[in-house]
This record gives C-alpha cells, sequence and structure tokens, in this order.
C-alpha cells in the first residue's frame, strides 16, 4: 500500500540511494512489517471465524485499516467497529503505534516501543536472576543512556498529555470512548477515533469549539514530537 514507504525513515531512503542497498531491510522496518503481517493475519482469521466475511474480503478490509491506522493515514474503507468490541479494542491500541522515526508517520513509533520492550525484558531478568548482566540492546547494539533516557521521558510526557486530554475532554460533556480516543488520535495524527461521534463512520463536526480548539492543540503537540511545543511553556526559554 502507497501508506508504508511514507512510514520508512528518510534517512534510510538517502542510504540507499547512496548505495546501501540494504538500507530498507533495517531492523526498525523489518519490525514495523512484521507486526503489521501479524495483526492483519489475526484480524483476517477473526473476522473469518466469526463469521463477519469471507477470506478475500476479510484480507482486504483487515489489511487496508490496520495499515491505515498504523501508519497514520487516517482512512477507513468500512466501519470497524461494526466487527465487534475486539476489533474496536484492537484498533484503539494500534492507534498508539505508529511507523518508523525519521519518517513522517504520528505516534510513538516502533522504535520507541523497541527499546521499551528491550527495557522491560532486561528488568524481568533481573528479577529472575538477580547476579547476572544483562546488557540493553537494540538490533545487538548496546543502547546509551541518552537513548533509553530520551525513550522513557517520551512514554512519560506522551501518557500524561494523553491523560490529561482525555479529562480535559472528559469535562466537556464528552463519553469516554470520544474522549479517550480523541484525545490519542490528535496526538497521533491518526485520523479516525473509536466511538459513535468520531469513529470511522462519523466525524468531529458535532464536538463543541472547546473540543475542537484542544484537539487542534494536541495535533500540533503530537505532530512536533512534543518537546518542540513543551519547552515554549518554559520560562527559562524565553530568558534564554
Amino acid at each position: 500500500m502507497p501508506a508504508i514507504p511514507v512510514t520508512v525513515s528518510f534517512v534510510l531512503y538517502v542510504r540507499f540511494i547512496a548505495g546501501e542497498r540494504s538500507a530498507l531491510w533495517d531492523h526498525q522496518v523489518r519490525t514495523l512489517l512484521g507486526f503489521l503481517a501479524v495483526v492483519v493475519t489475526g484480524l483476517t482469521a477473526w473476522l473469518v471465524l466469526s463469521g463477519q466475511y469471507g477470506l478475500v474480503d476479510a484480507a482486504r478490509f483487515a489489511t487496508f485499516n490496520t495499515i491505515s491506522v498504523v501508519t497514520t493515514t487516517g482512512y477507513a474503507n468500512t466501519d470497524y467497529q461494526l466487527w465487534g468490541n475486539v476489533a474496536a479494542g484492537l484498533f484503539f491500541g494500534l492507534t498508539f503505534v505508529g511507523g518508523c522515526t525519521g519518517s513522517t508517520s504520528g505516534a510513538i513509533k516502533i522504535f520507541r516501543f523497541e527499546v521499551m520492550a528491550s527495557l522491560l525484558r532486561v528488568q524481568f531478568l533481573r528479577l529472575l536472576y538477580p547476579n547476572g548482566v544483562f546488557p540493553r540492546t537494540y538490533a545487538s547494539k548496546p543502547l546509551s543512556d541518552d537513548v533509553i533516557g530520551s525513550v522513557v521521558v517520551f512514554f512519560s510526557i506522551f501518557f500524561v498529555c494523553y491523560s490529561a486530554l482525555t479529562i480535559a475532554l472528559m469535562a466537556m460533556n464528552l463519553d469516554f470512548a470520544t474522549s479517550a480516543s480523541g484525545a490519542v488520535t490528535a496526538l497521533a495524527n491518526v485520523g479516525p477515533g473509536i466511538g459513535n461521534t468520531i469513529g470511522p463512520a462519523g466525524n468531529f463536526s458535532t464536538l463543541p469549539d472547546g473540543a475542537k480548539w484542544l484537539l487542534c492543540f494536541a495535533m500540533l503537540l503530537g505532530r512536533l514530537e512534543l518537546f518542540t511545543v513543551l519547552v515554549l511553556f518554559m520560562p527559562r526559554f524565553w530568558r534564554g
């Protein structure tokens, strides 16, 4: 699908053009493609086994909508909320994922999830083997403290902002599904949310003006990866 190329880091394209033919088969790209394959396969099986579609239609709908949400493209070719709570919950979770770092996609990005997975793995191993030495690695290379720190801080700030936005939207008398999915879809710049109002078959037009302004700010915040906007609220930035 056309959404996949723009979710690959543009640095990899430069390396590929410069003659490094294996650049586009980067570890992060392989993880993204593997993740998409697992989700699409599982969702296709669910749609077939639940009797909602035949194999061909199930694969088509599952592939298009999964890739659209993960790559933050924003399209939907059917109302996947009608597939049941399992599918709705799955697409809500996919809203957080995003493509590769260095690409035009939004959300948290695959690389940060990989780093967090590496940290969790090491933490569990240390609980099992207190005297063991377990290096924190990514693609078989050691992770520096700076990289780990930036990823942990990003995750923390992302979910703090997400929680604050969700509560603020609920304070405007929006239901939880609209508030929670609206906050993350704006931060991640995905497009459709969950629920009858802003789901794949709905739109944001009926939301209060205050909610629209708040979601616009959330989109800017997420598009600029949080730090670029939040630093503007630090008095020290303006004194500098």
